[in-house]
């Protein structure tokens, strides 16, 4: 997945610029533009996970474009930070700065418990 498409040299300085003193902030961010993070697509994939569903809605695959833009559990809240309900992930990181897309990530508690933190030695 390329996040970013024509701007990913801007998202590259805005995580150098704006995340690089926060390591959580910046691990998180390399994570979902990698893709390789505690979402259930990646967990189940490394056999990590008894489902690639996403916890929340149990409706789609756990996947970053899911996660961010698209699912329906968490629409009121990406509304409230995005003013729009469904996001295409590209748009999102070519419209809004990463600091408050690691925001909204982080009001969704989906990386705050231990248990769905991707424990499999990549940082």
């Amino acid at each position: 997945m390329l996040i970013g498409g024509r701007n990913a040299e801007a998202i590259r300085k805005q995580i150098n610029t704006h995340l690089i003193n926060n390591r959580h902030s910046y691990r998180t961010a390399l994570h979902l533009i990698t893709g390789h993070c505690g979402l259930n697509k990646h967990l189940y994939r490394i056999n990590k996970s008894t489902t690639n569903l996403c916890p929340a809605c149990e409706m789609a695959e756990e996947t970053v474009t899911h996660f961010l833009g698209k699912c329906p559990a968490t629409a009121e809240l990406r509304n409230n930070i995005f003013v729009d309900y469904y996001l295409d992930v590209n748009d999102m990181f070519n419209k809004h700065k990463i600091t408050t897309i690691i925001n909204y990530t982080n009001l969704t508690n989906r990386f705050n418990k231990p248990e769905n933190l991707d424990q499999s030695g990549v940082t």
